[in-house]
């Protein structure tokens, strides 16, 4: 569901988006899930977000699963803007977001697959596959072993931090400008103040 405040760069007041908004929280931790579980083969019911509202069931010490989620989202300092001026004219704001994503991989084979995910995100079809989503590489950290020990049992697992840049894109509604009306100001030793009204386009 898209809130929109209605307004427009023609009414003046805040600007809301028109656009859907990106996947964030749970949805983005289910689209990474999608991309671990995609390049390491596990099914998609082993590669779960780690927090969730309804927390399923934690399976078993000898089965290999994977817990995602981004920790962290750091945007650039200099997103930017786009104007289309198909019809009334609108506005594309254009964001890369650098995500920092923990995979912890349990099971008797959690470093390995660890590794393997590490492996198949330099693949080129993968990251051709991720692009589709929004989503491209920047860095892998190093796997590292982070046993638990849950009943007097050790639980294997390796943590696995990378970082993915995410796209993301926000339409608003900023309209073609059709006429201005002004004073353009120079040196007044070269030019005089001139006043101006800006033609509105042929019909």
């Amino acid at each position: 569901m898209v809130a929109s405040s209605g307004n427009t760069s023609a009414t003046g007041g805040y600007l809301a988006p028109s656009s859907p908004p990106p996947p964030s929280g749970l949805e983005l931790d289910t689209l990474i899930g999608t991309l671990v579980a995609g390049i390491t083969g596990l099914p998609g019911e082993m590669v779960l977000p780690r927090w969730q509202e309804t927390q399923p069931r934690i399976p078993d010490i000898s089965e290999n699963w994977v817990g995602v989620s981004v920790t962290a989202s750091k945007p650039d300092d200099s997103p930017s803007q786009i104007h289309h001026s198909e019809g009334d004219g609108y506005t594309v704001l254009r964001t890369f977001w650098r995500l920092e994503v923990l995979g912890s991989f349990f099971g008797p084979l959690g470093d390995g697959y660890a590794k393997l995910f590490r492996d198949g995100l330099q693949v080129s079809q993968n990251r051709e596959a991720m692009r589709a989503d929004g989503l491209n590489l920047i860095d892998c950290g190093i796997v590292r072993p982070v046993p638990q020990i849950i009943a007097t049992r050790a639980r294997r697992c390796s943590d696995l931090p990378f970082q993915l840049m995410q796209t993301v894109e926000r339409t608003y509604p900023i309209r073609n400008v059709l006429q201005a009306d002004g004073t353009i100001r120079a040196d007044a030793s070269r030019l005089q103040n001139t006043p101006f009204l800006s033609p509105l386009p042929p019909a």
